[in-house]
């Protein structure tokens, strides 16, 4: 008996000034083993999780899906209890296998085993089993840039120019939706109140999200913003033969023009301001010359005639 509790001392005092190594890391180990003991003990249960969003995996280079990618279908789950009762539909993944697969209208088998789970879980079912996709070659195409432009400037102002530069993009997508676009639109820019010439960058998209922008780095949208325009007509203009040979004679001695710019400007101009010349070297094409004020800002539309008579 001596013997027995004099080892059974010298053990206790052994362990008791025993130094344990990481007492953090082998806490941990035995935290986890006891929580997979608890887990293992509980009862076995069935979850249907429904929504489960597919991954479309192993396609090859240059063919892509046509249509609605975000399929989803329902996993019949079965695990310990707590377990399965704690999965959401977004951390289940779906594999739908697309190797082999040739541009068509394909099936696709969904395997019980191509689904990723935690370990304890089984999966029992899938719904759908099968599901259906197009797939199509991958095209390229150039195609223009249209100017989402929101609101009205102010009153008594007009847009008078947009430009969008670069002018043309190159989308990608499935080949029978890049036939069927033809322009792609800009952000939005707003317009209300404005008064002046602005510009700004801007990302361009389609609604279609198959169709990808692949042209790189923003637009750049300018828009011209003026008074508001308007049109007027001057009668009875009288044509200035400046070479009018010796005894030549005008046939159509005044003229009526059409202007068009900005309402003030184009108001308040007079005849004499105008002058319509007719040169021999023009033919009979009168050339109408505004005031240097008015240059580049009023538009000569028509001139009626636009052709003078005259004989030599």
């Amino acid at each position: 008996m001596k013997s027995v509790s004099s080892w059974v001392r010298g053990l206790f005092h052994r362990l008791r000034y025993y130094r344990i190594e990481n007492p953090g890391l082998k806490l941990f180990a035995l935290f986890l083993a006891s929580l997979l003991f608890v887990i293992s003990r509980q009862p076995l249960s069935d979850v249907r999780l429904v929504g489960v969003q597919l991954e479309y995996r192993g396609l090859a280079q240059g063919l892509e899906i046509s249509g609605d990618m975000n399929q989803s279908v329902s996993v019949r789950l079965r695990g310990p209890r707590d377990v399965v009762r704690s999965i959401m539909p977004n951390q289940i993944a779906v594999v739908a296998d697309l190797r082999n697969k040739e541009p068509g209208d394909r099936v696709i088998q969904l395997k019980t085993s191509d689904v990723a789970r935690p370990d304890s879980v089984e999966v029992l079912q899938l719904d759908p089993a099968t599901i259906r996709l197009r797939i199509e070659p991958t095209t390229r195409r150039r195609v223009r840039v249209a100017p989402e432009l929101v609101g009205k400037v102010q009153d008594g102002f007009e847009v008078y120019q947009v430009a969008v530069d670069p002018p043309m993009v190159d989308i990608q997508g499935p080949q029978s939706q890049v036939g069927q676009v033809e322009a792609v639109t800009t952000e939005s820019v707003l317009l209300a109140g404005r008064t002046t010439n602005f510009s700004a960058n801007v990302d361009v998209d389609h609604p279609n999200h198959a169709i990808r922008v692949v042209t790189p780095g923003a637009i750049r949208l300018s828009v011209e913003i003026g008074e508001r325009r308007t049109t007027r007509r001057m009668s009875n203009l009288p044509v200035h033969w400046l070479d009018q040979p010796a005894g030549a004679r005008l046939l159509t001695p005044s003229v009526e023009v059409e202007l068009f710019g900005p309402r003030s400007l184009v108001d308040t101009l007079v005849p004499d301001q105008i002058s319509v010349e007719l040169t021999t070297s023009n033919s009979a094409t009168p050339e109408v010359v505004l005031p240097v004020e008015a240059r580049g800002r009023i538009e000569v539309r028509k001139v009626i005639p636009a052709q003078v008579k005259f004989r030599l």
